[in-house]
């Protein structure tokens, strides 16, 4: 059932979908007093960190237009090519030509499910993903995100080993990176002055492999106008310490968050421990 309501919702329009989710991010704010506090409690704390103006209920109405853009995208592909613009296309394209590889790293900021396929036009790309603890959620999942030039892998011991055999063959990967990972791939580094167990894989990827780290951000434009996709190269090396490189990246995905702080994440549990986690530093 969940299933064909998901189906009929993303026939709609994007505006009246956006318009949807937003409501329902709102309602899910008021009606759960444990998400309702995580949300506060991670966007403000990034507000007095970072010195953007926090509106919870700005966030909350955003995280429900997340949703409906995923689904929209999921349904309408081709529809939501058309509603893109990119910076530096040509830059981008260029670094996947190079016969090197290219990492690609992106939050969960506004449409970002539109990233892959929009770099999927021009690349082929390999591209790491966390399953949904729902089965019916993951089979939607992967069936809405075929495409021919996509191969999304686990980040288990089998996608680890795509992800490098694709660097190897001087191809793309792309990796959501501001997830809490599993144990044995996380360090404690600073998210927003708050440490936050970060995955040292994409830095690992880089050092090893010597290739290029691009950030991009996928910015909902207003009124159902589609994304605005930023991009930002890095052009220095990792630091050789693993809490440095940890902290380098999320310092990159920081600031693309406080560009449109109200379109990140915030409900997500991004500062708990794994279990077998060490514990986090105290200062």
């Amino acid at each position: 059932m969940s299933y064909f309501i998901l189906r009929l919702f993303s026939s709609l329009p994007l505006l009246l979908l956006q318009f949807i989710g937003a409501g329902v991010g709102l309602l899910v704010y008021v009606g759960s007093p444990k998400y309702r506090v995580r949300l506060n409690a991670n966007l403000l704390n990034a507000a007095n960190f970072s010195g953007f103006i926090a509106s919870p209920w700005k966030a909350a109405s955003n995280s429900g237009m997340m949703f409906a853009d995923t689904l929209w995208i999921w349904r309408h592909p081709n529809s939501a090519l058309k509603k893109v613009t990119i910076d530096d296309l040509a830059q981008t394209i260029d670094l996947s030509q190079n016969g090197r590889g290219l990492i690609i790293l992106a939050p969960h900021l506004g449409g970002f499910e539109i990233v892959p396929r929009i770099f999927a036009e021009h690349m082929k790309a390999t591209v790491m993903y966390r399953p949904a603890r729902k089965p019916w959620m993951n089979r939607l999942m992967l069936k809405s995100r075929l495409h021919p030039q996509m191969e999304f892998v686990e980040p288990d011991l089998a996608g680890v080993r795509k992800i490098k055999r694709a660097l190897q063959n001087g191809e793309v990967v792309g990796i959501l990176a501001d997830q809490v990972p599993s144990v044995g791939d996380g360090i404690w580094a600073k998210f927003f002055n708050q440490y936050a167990y970060t995955t040292s894989f994409p830095a690992k990827l880089a050092r090893h492999n010597n290739v290029a780290t691009l950030f991009v951000s996928a910015e909902r434009l207003d009124f159902g106008r589609g994304w605005h996709i930023k991009t930002e190269l890095m052009t220095e090396s990792y630091p050789e310490c693993p809490i440095a490189a940890c902290t380098v990246m999320n310092g990159f995905f920081e600031k693309m968050i406080t560009s449109k702080p109200s379109q990140y994440l915030w409900s997500y549990n991004r500062y708990k421990r794994p279990i077998g986690a060490i514990l986090a530093p105290t200062a």
